[in-house]
């Protein structure tokens, strides 16, 4: 009783009085807590923000001036008409017209040592239920990786990012395609006195691949010499794993009126088969009044046992018909495409616009019979820097030896179409 008194009377008895509630309410337990604290408080918030504000002055003073922030929006429905797209069509088979769009947002940062991109992709047909419903589209991560530059010759990459090399026919990014093409691993980035060499390591688990890549390129006033190492290993399929090497080499007139293209490709299977080659030769010539013309021939060995060269991540629809009916709908084994191309600006200057045309005259590896004859046109406008409209027409007349090489019935007409018409729309804001 006296030591309960004597707390009665004391401090300690005033300051836990709210908290035993001896009156049955907290009203004066909220109040003295609160203006007890309300100090301390305000000495932590400040003393943290301190804190944070004296870590992040150095690093501010660093990159101070070289930072940069940008957000990249893309928008970009494509509708088609498809009527023997990718592969023959058969007897009895019609066309079809569908919507497809690719919305992308994106987020890039970069500083004089570091650099980071976030991209997110979600492409969907036009009538599809609305949301991320399973078989319906779905929001995923097409770029997340991070560099860092220890130099201004050294670059070192990691995440999922987008690699191609020289005009993509080897190792390609497909960004024709609305889904694109992104590969998950490491990159290596070296600039030397003698050009520059890159080393990549990716992975793709799904399909059991794993891809390690070595390219060197080099330029040396009008001439560029570029050479490629690309081991494809197979974990499912020992057998299927695949290696090509091979060397661009690209030239450039004195008058830079005309240049060239040569480019030579070696792949050896892992199943014992021979090796199969590739080779290509283009020649370029473009002027102010007549535009750009290319005439070229493709050359992709194969034989009827199956062994042919196959350009595995190739940006195949840039190089072989945009029908796609070679690599792309189907594999193909083999093949030889004699083609021409002539492209011009055209209408007033606000409009930019572009008229394009390709033929292709598609033969057997041999050259003995002959696939197919194509043509491609497009008539594209780009008003601004990042607003586009694409209107293209491709028609395709296949013969019986194309859709015995398919092993497609044939049909009383070897007509095929494909007609498209894209918007693409993908301005970047700079925060």
């Amino acid at each position: 009783m006296r030591m309960a008194n004597s707390l009665r009377g004391s401090k300690v008895r005033d300051y836990f009085e709210g908290e035993m509630d001896l009156d049955g309410t907290e009203k004066r337990y909220k109040a003295k807590m609160k203006s007890r604290l309300k100090p301390r408080k305000r000495y932590v918030v400040l003393l943290v923000f301190g804190l944070l504000a004296l870590a992040e002055a150095p690093l501010r003073a660093q990159d101070q001036g070289a930072a940069e922030d940008r957000i990249m929006l893309q928008v970009r429905p494509r509708s088609e008409w498809r009527d023997g797209y990718q592969r023959l069509r058969q007897p009895g088979e019609s066309g079809e017209l569908l919507t497809m769009q690719r919305t992308r947002l994106t987020w890039h940062h970069g500083t004089e040592k570091w650099e980071v991109r976030l991209g997110f992709q979600d492409v969907r047909m036009f009538g599809d239920m609305a949301g991320n419903t399973g078989g319906y589209g779905a929001i995923a991560a097409t770029e997340s990786w991070g560099a860092w530059k220890p130099n201004a010759n050294t670059r070192f990459t990691a995440g999922r990012q987008r690699i191609a090399f020289d005009n993509e026919r080897i190792v390609g990014a497909v960004n024709w395609s609305q889904y694109g093409r992104f590969l998950d691993g490491f990159r290596w980035d070296q600039t030397t006195a003698i050009g520059t060499t890159t080393a990549a390591l990716t992975w793709d688990a799904p399909a059991g691949l794993t891809r390690i890549m070595g390219y060197h390129v080099f330029t040396a006033d009008r001439h560029r010499f570029s050479f490629l190492y690309f081991n494809q290993l197979n974990s499912l399929d020992p057998a299927a794993s695949v290696v090509t090497s091979g060397a661009t080499w690209t030239g450039i007139a004195k008058s830079k009126s005309a240049s060239w293209v040569i480019e030579a490709y070696v792949q050896d299977e892992a199943n014992g088969q021979l090796a199969s080659f590739m080779g290509v030769a283009e020649f370029h010539y473009q002027s102010v009044r007549l535009g750009k013309a290319l005439v070229a021939l493709d050359w992709l060995e194969g034989d009827e046992r199956g062994r042919a060269f196959h350009p595995f991540l190739g940006t195949n629809h840039r190089h072989y018909g945009w029908m796609d009916q070679f690599y792309v709908g189907i594999p193909a084994n083999g093949m030889a495409d004699a083609r021409m191309h002539c492209s011009r600006p055209f209408g007033k200057a606000m409009w930019k616009a572009t008229w394009d045309l390709r033929y292709h005259r598609f033969y057997s590896p041999t050259f003995e019979s002959l696939y197919a004859n194509e043509v491609d046109a497009v008539v594209v406008f780009n008003p601004t820097d990042f607003v586009k409209a694409s209107f293209g027409w491709s028609v395709m007349n296949a013969t019986d030896a194309m859709y015995t090489a398919q092993n497609r019935a044939s049909s009383t007409s070897g007509w095929q179409h494909w007609g498209w018409i894209a918007l693409n729309f993908s301005p970047t804001v700079r925060l």
